[in-house]
């Protein structure tokens, strides 16, 4: 009797070591978007970026093992919607997101404000979405930008065109293919910096949408049973960084 109690203590440890063995060596597989510099981009052969080492950073504060791979972003939503990947950044809420991503919305993993941007000495008033009417827009495959807009763009209000990246978006507006295109600030200024035709384009003054994007966590990922639970350690170590200055520190590292 003595000795198989003992076995079953035995199995109950061994068991309980097996799971938390398990646990401390899962796999975070996270998506993020190909060719968005500062955020995610090549460099000298190798994925780097603001995203990039901020999702390093949390792995490492959450006892995660994070593999990241990256996808257009239309690509990514679909693998994110289905359940393919685990997670993915960096995201806007929509409403038609929220029904297969859970965000981890306590602090964006960055923000910014998006602009329409034309070709110099083609300047044009723009105060509300009724000033793109009839007009050639640029966008990036599968892009919410806002309400007003997107409803507007559903409308056909105005003639959307769809581009893969922010750098086509710039390609496209060069050859007078498009009247203007929405660019978030940092990645435009920086694309167009190093395309060496910042002297050829313009940005109009008033911001289109100033959003916050975030970490999501796919409602159909099985990696992760508890997922709330994921979300919550994220939140936390979001906070964190931010509270202990290594966040602003990532984002130096790639602005200044």
């Amino acid at each position: 009797m003595l000795q198989k109690a003992l076995q079953l203590i035995f199995l109950f440890f061994l068991s309980s070591f097996t799971i938390s063995a398990n646990a401390e060596t899962e796999t975070l597989k996270v998506l993020g978007m190909k060719n968005y510099p500062p955020f995610s981009f090549e460099k000298n052969g190798k994925m780097v970026g603001i995203d990039n080492e901020v999702m390093y950073e949390i792995g490492k504060r959450i006892g995660v093992e994070v593999e990241i791979d990256y996808l257009p972003w239309k690509r990514l939503l679909a693998n994110l919607k289905y359940g393919s990947t685990d997670a993915a950044f960096a995201l806007f809420f929509t409403q038609e997101r929220n029904q297969f991503a859970l965000y981890a919305d306590k602090e964006p993993i960055h923000d910014g404000a998006f602009y329409l941007y034309v070709k110099k000495g083609f300047e044009f008033t723009f105060e509300d979405v009724t000033d793109l009417y009839d007009k050639r827009i640029g966008l990036q495959l599968a892009f919410s930008v806002s309400e007003a807009f997107d409803t507007a763009a559903s409308e056909n209000k105005m003639d959307i065109l769809s581009a893969f990246s922010n750098v086509n978006n710039i390609e496209l507006l060069l050859a007078d293919r498009i009247d203007a295109f929405i660019g978030h600030e940092l990645v435009t200024g920086y694309n167009l910096l190093n395309m060496d035709v910042l002297d050829q384009v313009s940005r109009l003054p008033l911001p289109i949408s100033e959003k916050k994007a975030f970490l999501v966590i796919s409602r159909e990922s099985k990696t992760f049973s508890d997922k709330q639970s994921l979300i919550n350690q994220i939140n936390q170590a979001l906070v964190d960084m931010k509270a202990d200055g290594t966040h602003k520190k990532i984002v130096d590292k790639y602005l200044k």
